[in-house]
């Protein structure tokens, strides 16, 4: 029987799946020069597993999610892998156990979709000592602008030559140009700042909508404070542009936020209380 968390969009099943979580030794945010400082107690009130101690650190989890639509499996993003992930307290990965908590195996799913290279996403997708894609009956798909400029660096991360090239190498990678449709509830839009080629996942059915943001979201602060710069964005003011835009869009459009290193299982809506925008949990 499943036990993992379950969201229902329309006709379209959104399952979490959990790959863990780390206690960091620091804040979620650092205010830049010229920022004013951060008011951490509502922030703390409101969602109090995104922080841990006095000094509100951040305590970040690593949301994975299977999409059943149209008949597809979907898998976005596949965690930090076996392990340890030395800047997630050498966190070992959990993604195997919460696929079987929702009774799926590795060959149910058709389609792995990475919303940008980063190794915390990429992880899980070679069984490396043999070799193999972990799901041997996927397509994984990946926007090539995030391609090129990863593999495009000198030299090449090796998380990118553990976890990615071996799939281009083993012909089960695809790369999108840009907003593609993976079934017709689910699409792929461009979300660009943390990564040249960042993208988030619209899920739109019977008159409901949900959004998977990736990295767009990282902590609740940037819910309430979008206009902040994340330090591990690539290029920050295009990051800030596309919290903003695409907190309007959710907003107007009344979308549920699926956001990946919130307090599992990430799902919430964004509401609006004190003059401030807020995630709420569901």
């Amino acid at each position: 029987m499943s036990r993992g968390a379950r969201l229902q969009i329309g006709n379209v099943e959104v399952w979490a799946l959990p790959d863990g979580a780390a206690d960091l030794g620091a804040q979620a945010a650092h205010p830049i020069e010229g920022e004013p400082p951060i008011d951490w107690p509502p922030i703390a009130e409101r969602n109090p597993d995104s922080v841990h101690g006095p000094d509100h650190h951040w305590r970040i989890h690593n949301n994975c999610y299977l999409i059943r639509s149209a008949g597809r499996a979907i898998v976005v993003d596949l965690g930090v892998g076996v392990g340890p992930y030395p800047p997630y307290q050498r966190m070992h990965g959990r993604l195997p156990t919460a696929l079987a908590d929702v009774d799926t195996t590795f060959e149910d799913v058709d389609t792995v979709f990475f919303t940008h290279c980063h190794p915390d996403h990429v992880a899980w997708s070679m069984v490396e000592d043999e070799g193999r894609p972990r799901f041997p009956s996927a397509r994984y798909l990946l926007h090539e602008k995030d391609w090129q400029e990863f593999t495009g660096r000198d030299p090449v991360p090796r998380y990118v030559e553990r976890f990615v090239r071996p799939l281009d190498t083993l012909e089960v990678l695809d790369l999108l140009p840009g907003e593609t449709a993976l079934t017709p509830e689910v699409t792929a839009i461009e979300a660009p700042g943390h990564t040249p080629g960042h993208m988030a996942v619209v899920i739109s059915s019977n008159g409901e909508q949900a959004i998977i943001s990736g990295d767009v979201f990282n902590h609740p602060i940037y819910v309430t404070e979008p206009w902040r710069e994340f330090v591990a964005d690539l290029d920050r003011r295009q990051g800030i542009a596309t919290r903003e835009t695409l907190l309007d869009r959710i907003e107007a459009e009344g979308m549920t936020l699926i956001a990946e290193h919130f307090p599992e299982p990430g799902f919430g809506h964004v509401i609006r209380a004190e003059g401030k925008r807020w995630f709420r949990a569901l």
